[in-house]
Order: structure tokens, then sequence, then C-alpha cells
């Protein structure tokens, strides 16, 4: 669930684990602190640009993350994802776990930060503009969210598709949409 979480809400891994139960709300994550280390010790502050944002989730990971809430037990401030001793679960620990399971079916290369890449992608190939990425992913310039604007393909095909349908008064064929 933490993978899928910060797949849906473009989490950089220090705000992953820095999710309180309380941040979650309707849908929504409400991201406000992160989790780093400095000179080898960890604290929390605010996030890496020193402002909040809340973050809608795809539905289908906000019903997992209200049925989890709902099989689990913790204060609005304990940690969202916690460990068996329900310490949080630590941004060392979940890259190890990644690393070993991208290398057992030959996915080496990706690394945890890239679940945060790949969401914003979709979003924007969802039809996200800049200023939408930008909340959701907590950027301060469009230069940053413009990285996520990547445009495949395909994805050139089904604009000009559209394009033409819009411009006739038509409908995009199945395809294109």
């Amino acid at each position: 669930l933490p993978v899928r979480v910060a797949f849906g809400a473009h989490l950089r891994i220090g705000e992953l684990v820095a999710l309180q139960r309380g941040d979650y709300a309707n849908g929504a994550l409400r991201v406000e602190r992160q989790h780093i280390y400095v000179r080898g010790e960890g604290s929390i502050t605010p996030t890496k640009t020193g402002e909040a944002r809340t973050v809608v989730l795809p539905p289908r990971i906000a019903t997992e993350v209200e049925a989890y809430l709902a099989s689990t037990t913790g204060f609005p401030k304990s940690p969202l994802f916690a460990r068996r001793d329900g310490a949080p679960i630590t941004g060392n620990a979940l890259g190890h776990a990644w690393r070993k399971a991208a290398r057992s079916i030959g996915l080496g290369v990706f690394h945890v930060h890239d679940l945060r890449h790949a969401g914003l992608t979709l979003a924007a190939q969802a039809g996200g503009t800049t200023r939408e990425l930008m909340a959701r992913a907590g950027h301060r310039t469009a230069r940053a969210a413009l990285i996520y604007q990547h445009v495949a393909e395909e994805r050139n095909a089904v604009l000009a598709e559209r394009m033409d349908a819009l411009t006739l008064g038509g409908q995009p064929s199945v395809e294109a949409v």
C-alpha cells in the first residue's frame, strides 16, 4: 500500500514515511512534512518547498487506504504506515525492499523515486495542466512540473485525432478516447 500511495499522490520518499494517520481524510492526503537525514540524524521538517499541499488520491487507492485504516489502530498523529512495533516505516527500509523486489523481477534499474515520476507522468497524460501538476507534486516552478509532461508518440496521434473531431464537430474515434 505505501508504494501505491507514493505513486497515486506523487510523494517524495521522505513525505511518504512522514505521513500520519490524521493526514488522510475523504480521499485526500494532506502532505505537510518530510523525514530527512541531516548528518546521519533523522528529523521531521516541513516539505522540501516548505509548503503543505492536499493531494486527492485515485479512488481505488483511497478505498485501499480507508480499508487499511479501518483494519489498523492508532491516533491521528501515529504514523500512517508503521512497522509491527508501531514505529514509522523508514525510507531506507522501503528502499531496500524496493531494490530487492525490483532485482527479483529483472527491473533493478528502477528506483523508489521513479514512482513519483510515473505517477506525475500519468497525471499529465490524463490531462493535468502544468499548474495542476505543480499543486499535486508540491513544485514551486513550472520548469520542475514540465519534466513530467513529456509526450509519447501515441499521445501525439491521440491529440491530433481529438483536434480533428473538435474542429469538425464530430466525435473522436474509439481509439482516440
